[in-house]
């Protein structure tokens, strides 16, 4: 999760490559909600890219947000370039995954699950699509404190239709199941905490709707 932004000459050039390279062979996506805006002032927000592998390589796409923070975003048809990082099991997993089944082989893909607010006057408000208010600041503390009934959502884009099967430990070091089967372009993931023995494990899924209570959470950094 970003704790800062990008320079801003750097974040609008990236945002204008996106957007105006190849033009789309996918629709673009509407991402939208409400933060809280503590300038009181109409701003810009920025939606922040990441990876499978919880690395993050700057901003995708921006639009604005009112004085009371309803905002909302267009993420581009089609995403090209450094934006982009092939699905790969060895950055996928840590450890396991001898049965894991990821089909075809060499798709590209990104992540949005992140956004940020600014207007270059007050510290930016920086906000997750998760479950709680409760998980957030469980997760900002210690990103191992999660939940059966925990959850994240996601908004993956991937080049190609892709086959993602099987069970590892991952990059944060729990357990995570993957079910996703994912169209070319914009697809929702859920990645809910399920019950699993005496412990928790995380099940990362495509799902067509984000499961029910799930929204925008303000970082506690930027409250």
């Amino acid at each position: 999760m970003p704790r800062r932004l990008l320079d801003p000459v750097r974040t609008l050039a990236l945002t204008a490559l996106l957007a105006t390279a190849a033009a789309g062979a996918q629709r673009p996506l509407v991402v939208s909600g409400a933060i809280p805006n503590p300038t009181g002032k109409e701003a810009t927000i920025v939606a922040w890219l990441g990876h499978l592998d919880v690395s993050a390589s700057g901003v995708i796409a921006y639009g604005p947000i009112s004085a009371a923070g309803a905002f909302e975003i267009e993420l581009p048809g089609t995403v090209v370039g450094d934006a982009l990082q092939t699905i790969e099991l060895k950055k996928l997993c840590v450890s396991g995954g001898q049965e894991f089944q990821l089909s075809p082989t060499g798709v590209d893909h990104a992540l949005v699950n992140t956004v940020a607010a600014f207007d270059m006057t007050k510290t930016p408000v920086s906000a997750i699509l998760a479950s709680s208010p409760d998980f957030v600041a469980r997760l900002e503390a210690d990103k191992t404190d999660v939940r059966v009934g925990d959850a994240l959502g996601y908004y993956l884009y991937v080049s190609d239709r892709i086959t993602v099967r099987g069970t590892c430990v991952g990059a944060d070091g729990l357990t995570v199941t993957y079910d996703l089967s994912a169209s070319a372009g914009w697809n929702r993931l859920a990645y809910e905490f399920e019950a699993a023995g005496d412990g928790v494990r995380g099940v990362l899924r495509t799902v067509r709707d984000f499961p029910a209570g799930m929204s925008w959470v303000a970082l506690n950094d930027y409250q």
